[in-house]
């Protein structure tokens, strides 16, 4: 890594730098995206560059909230048609921090995704009035409820109110730039919602 000091803008190509996955901690969160139809849906719907949020947990491995429900596998597998992913770090992350978020993410795999909350979550009117499915989780909301849940709150919003472009909004004002683990500024111009 080059040291960047502060958060950077999601396009690799003004100022980010490549990590490899050997460069990530426990407890990164990974925002990402591909050019997928689902995930264009999802970018336009929530006026992001950004459809996914993941939790890195070691050994190669994350836990995100899926279709298939909350999943643990590899990070080769989450991000494998990932056209850009982009790692960053609570800044005061210590190893038991990590470990508390992790065990609480931990505890949700086998939940079912929820479409319904994901989509609710981009107003954020709706999202307080509907409120959390229980065991049901969408990408977001999983990581916010694991941070909040090991008494780290990224915001003071409700998780299930969290979308992939609110964690992005969080990184950039609260959270350490680690670097781009997928990205290519030729690809941008299918990210655009």
């Amino acid at each position: 890594m080059f040291g960047i000091q502060t958060p950077i803008a999601l396009d690799p190509g003004v100022g980010g730098n490549c990590l490899a996955d050997t460069g990530l901690q426990t407890a990164d969160i990974i925002i990402s995206t591909t050019a997928a139809p689902v995930s264009g849906a999802i970018r336009i719907g929530t006026g992001s560059v950004v459809s996914h949020a993941a939790l890195f947990v070691g050994a190669g491995m994350v836990i995100e909230a899926v279709e298939q429900g909350v999943v643990k596998r590899s990070l080769q597998e989450s991000l494998a048609h990932a056209a850009l992913a982009v790692a960053y770090r609570v800044p005061f992350m210590t190893p038991a921090i990590a470990a508390k978020v992790v065990k609480h993410a931990d505890a949700n795999l086998g939940s079912q995704y929820t479409t319904r909350g994901a989509i609710l979550s981009a107003d954020p009117i709706l999202c307080r009035i509907a409120g959390a499915q229980p065991a049901a989780f969408f990408c977001s909301q999983l990581v916010i409820d694991a941070f909040h849940k090991a008494g780290v709150a990224l915001t003071t919003m409700p998780a299930h109110c969290v979308t992939p472009q609110g964690i992005a909004k969080i990184a950039i004002e609260r959270l350490t730039y680690v670097g781009h683990l997928r990205g290519n500024p030729s690809w941008f111009p299918i990210l655009s919602p």
